[in-house]
């Protein structure tokens, strides 16, 4: 039996408009529950502090009913199970956009010395899997653990991060996109592992390896209804897919990092390390249009997306590169 963990705190992530799915996905019924059932079952089988993550306050009284619903089962089954889940709504003033503004919103509320982000849409996820991303924080003493794909897709909401260390990176990242407006291109959730001073990124090839027990299937997101289908044949063709792929797959690892961030509140103090002088200097160009800072920025961008491509993680050494713009034809224009 997987036991609850008294430092984990779970933040599920409910608030996404499902525009793909054609309705709201956290609602939709699979095999008896709807997703956010089944996300907050897993929840509740490892905290006792969670929080939802909605977009806007119109939808507490659907998601009310679902929490309602689940909370009936379980007491039924036990009675004293400690039973902590709130609803928290997306933060207007918050300029962050998509899951990382849910996280922003969200993560604050919480409590535990780590935290557990899970998006709704990925219904075969289990507390296994999270035992094993947490057991991983700790031995490796690092502020995130992200599962890996072997094609080196990394999965940043289905990870167990430092809360305290979260929610400075959050911070940071949302003081950047008040300053830089429309400049600001640090949306995707990566950028929060991408920003912490160390983090394990867990292959998935590693964790079913340590834990026969568990499917590679149960990481995988349902974006549409014919994922759905496609997840019935991929019970049966994953193993295969991932014998074939071991050879040159991403391997887990841990990336670490030294940065001092500019600092807004305090702008006396110099950024230290790639990833500040990155950030800084792109505020820096977002503030005078200047190339010559933009150039600078690209290189120590490119100089940590290095780090990356070194270690095989090519899909988080690649992603932030290529929405840069191309310096050098900027250049010569």
């Amino acid at each position: 039996m997987i036991k609850k963990y008294k430092e984990l705190s779970c933040l599920i992530l409910a608030g996404g408009e499902s525009e793909r799915f054609g309705e709201n996905k956290a609602l939709f019924n699979f095999a008896g529950f709807t997703f956010i059932e089944r996300a907050l079952n897993v929840a509740l089988d490892v905290s006792a502090d969670i929080v939802i993550s909605i977009r806007e306050e119109m939808q507490k009284k659907d998601y009310s009913m679902a929490i309602d619903r689940i909370v009936r089962q379980r007491h039924e089954k036990n009675k004293q199970e400690e039973l902590n889940i709130r609803l928290v709504s997306d933060d207007i003033s918050c300029r962050l956009r998509g899951p990382v503004r849910g996280i922003f919103s969200s993560i604050k509320s919480l409590t535990g010395e780590f935290v557990l982000v899970m998006e709704c849409d990925a219904p075969f996820f289990d507390a296994e899997a999270v035992r094993m991303l947490i057991e991983k924080a700790k031995v490796e003493k690092v502020k995130a653990v992200a599962p890996l794909w072997p094609n080196s897709v990394v999965e940043p909401l289905l990870a167990c991060y430092k809360r305290k260390d979260a929610v400075g990176i959050l911070n940071l990242l949302n003081d950047y996109s008040l300053n830089l407006k429309e400049d600001f291109l640090f949306n995707d959730t990566i950028n929060i592992l991408r920003l912490l001073s160390s983090v394990y990124y867990y292959s998935i090839l590693d964790m079913v390896e340590n834990n026969p027990g568990l499917q590679p299937y149960i990481f995988i997101s349902i974006n549409s209804k014919k994922d759905l289908e496609k997840m019935a044949q991929g019970k049966k063709i994953f193993p295969a897919y991932f014998k074939y792929l071991m050879k040159g797959s991403a391997k887990s690892v841990k990336i670490k990092k030294a940065n001092r961030f500019f600092n807004f509140k305090n702008p006396d103090k110099e950024p230290y390390g790639v990833m500040a002088k990155a950030l800084y200097y792109w505020q820096v160009y977002a503030a005078t249009k200047n190339y010559v800072y933009l150039g600078k920025s690209v290189c120590f961008f490119k100089k940590d997306g290095a780090v990356y491509l070194k270690n095989r993680l090519n899909f988080m050494g690649g992603k932030l590169i290529r929405i840069l713009p191309d310096f050098n034809n900027m250049i010569t224009i």
